[in-house]
């Protein structure tokens, strides 16, 4: 690693130190459950910015119980997962807005940072809601047609079922008089 990325890493710490105290002063994104449990919040972010709410969040509301360089670390792995979760799973552009809210617990033994129970959640443009919208009516409006063309076939199928009774009953009955 050269001297130039260690030292973009701490300026890079620096920011979020800076913008975590910002943050407590503006806004409260971190919610106390319990002792050394809380409930950590991105508010609405872009996704390509979530990385660094996240970590200036878990700042401002772990900073005066867990160690800077365990926050530091640990959230860098939450990080990754939700890379992994954003990106490949649910498939989210960087410029879409999400909102993550995770629960973090401090495991003062291990030194340790464990999350659990993780939400993502994906809001959109009312645009992108319209164009939803249009798209299942224009399905429901197909599925429709198709429902008509079958009750149609169905009607056709039913009335040739009866043709076909009538033809039997008049054989069934001629053969009845034959005996």
């Amino acid at each position: 690693m050269s001297s130039w990325e260690i030292k973009e890493g701490e300026e890079q710490i620096s920011r979020d130190i800076e913008r975590a105290e910002e943050y407590q002063q503006l806004t409260a994104r971190a919610t106390v459950i319990s002792a050394n449990k809380f409930e950590l919040s991105t508010g609405l972010t872009i996704a390509a910015r979530y990385a660094d709410k996240l970590r200036r969040v878990a700042i401002v509301a772990l900073g005066k119980i867990v160690p800077r360089d365990v926050i530091i670390r640990d959230i860098a792995n939450l990080n990754k997962i939700l890379y992994e979760e954003l990106v490949n799973k649910m498939k989210i552009d960087k410029l879409e807005v999400v909102k993550i809210v995770v629960d973090v617990i401090y495991d003062q033994a291990s030194n340790k940072l464990n999350f659990e129970n993780i939400r993502i959640s994906k809001y959109y443009s009312e645009e992108k809601i319209k164009s939803i919208i249009k798209e299942y009516e224009d399905k429901i409006n197909s599925l429709e047609e198709e429902n008509k063309k079958l009750k149609n076939e169905i009607n056709s199928l039913q009335t040739q079922l009866n043709n076909i009774k009538e033809v039997l009953n008049k054989i069934a009955q001629a053969l009845e008089s034959v005996k």
